[in-house]
């Protein structure tokens, strides 16, 4: 008897652990969760084979096979797309896209059977939200930019298709009448570009935009807001295309913000484009908040850890009087 409930106990335990470990913000699998910052920056370049992006701190953003909806790409090797990103003075917004691919695979003019290399970003249109990952809801649209090789960058919108009335569509400058859930905006309302180049076996990709697009279905940026970004990509000779293609999760992006004269009391800081010695000037009051922070984190996680111990323990007790008082009858 006592050997029959031991896996059930393992199986116990784990479930636990997880439940616990997710409710503290932790995973089973590691994973390294990437936050994107998009530098200020006097000019940003728009050439990928720019020093500034070569140099610039890049975070790898992994990508697996899309197999929740129709039609799905099946098994894949996982993939790595390098991404950084910089905003400057003009308000222009510009994301540099990096990946390895053996194979440059670009339509050619009465070719057959090319399928094109592409790469994509998602945003949502109500910044703030979390839509769902897969292209979004009417509730929840999101804003897509897609590159295909070797040039062509289209500004895309998903998950405004399901359930909106032909004048509302109307209105947003779409067709009355769709029969995709992502749909290609107006001309006018194409406020991505882009430049690429692929050599060395890497496609490296840069796409800008202005950060105030004042387009419907289109989310405007600020600098110093925070934004949610999702990534996906297709490899041509794979034969990847539409559903077919491997994404991301979710990830945070910081948009940096021009440097200014600080407050009184506060970090002196050169204005934005200029160099200059920082100065900061502590107070008694950004100490007694900076202490008040710290000491209210380590109550949160006191809490939890006997949270945590206090589970733990039970799930032990438990274990002895179920399985060794058992075994010992």
């Amino acid at each position: 008897m006592a050997g029959r409930r031991a896996p059930l106990l393992l199986a116990a335990l784990l479930a636990l652990a997880a439940l616990v470990m997710a409710y503290t913000g932790q995973v089973l699998v590691s994973a390294q969760v990437a936050d994107i910052t998009a530098v200020y920056v006097d000019q940003v370049p728009l050439d990928p084979k720019a020093d500034f992006w070569a140099q610039a701190e890049k975070t790898e953003i992994p990508l697996v096979a899309q197999n929740m909806v129709y039609p799905m790409t099946g098994d894949v090797d996982q993939r790595v797309v390098k991404v950084a990103a910089a905003v400057d003075a003009s308000g222009t917004l510009a994301f540099y896209l990096e990946w390895s691919d053996p194979t440059m695979d670009v339509p050619v003019a009465g070719g057959l059977d090319v399928y094109p290399d592409k790469v994509a970003m998602q945003f949502p249109v109500n910044q703030g939200a979390m839509p769902y990952i897969c292209m979004g809801t009417q509730e929840e649209p999101v804003s897509i930019v897609l590159w295909s090789a070797p040039s062509m960058v289209e500004t895309l919108v998903a998950g405004s298709a399901y359930g909106m009335q032909p004048e509302e569509r109307e209105a947003l400058g779409l067709h009355s009448v769709t029969t995709s859930p992502i749909e290609r905006l107006p001309p006018e309302y194409q406020v991505w570009k882009g430049n690429a180049v692929y050599e060395d076996g890497k496609w490296k990709v840069v796409l800008y935009r202005p950060l105030a697009a004042h387009t419907p279905m289109v989310p405007d940026f600020t600098y110093g807001a925070k934004t949610s970004v999702a990534f996906a990509l297709w490899q041509g000779s794979n034969h990847e295309t539409g559903g077919m293609k491997t994404t991301s999760a979710w990830f945070t992006m910081q948009i940096g913000e021009p440097l200014q004269l600080a407050a009184p009391g506060e970090a002196q800081q050169p204005a934005a484009g200029e160099a200059g010695t920082v100065t900061v000037t502590e107070t008694q009051v950004t100490t007694t908040t900076t202490t008040t922070t710290v000491t209210q984190g380590g109550l949160a996680n006191l809490i939890i850890g006997l949270f945590v111990g206090a589970a733990v323990a039970t799930v032990a007790a438990a274990a002895y009087f179920w399985i060794v008082k058992a075994a010992r009858k």
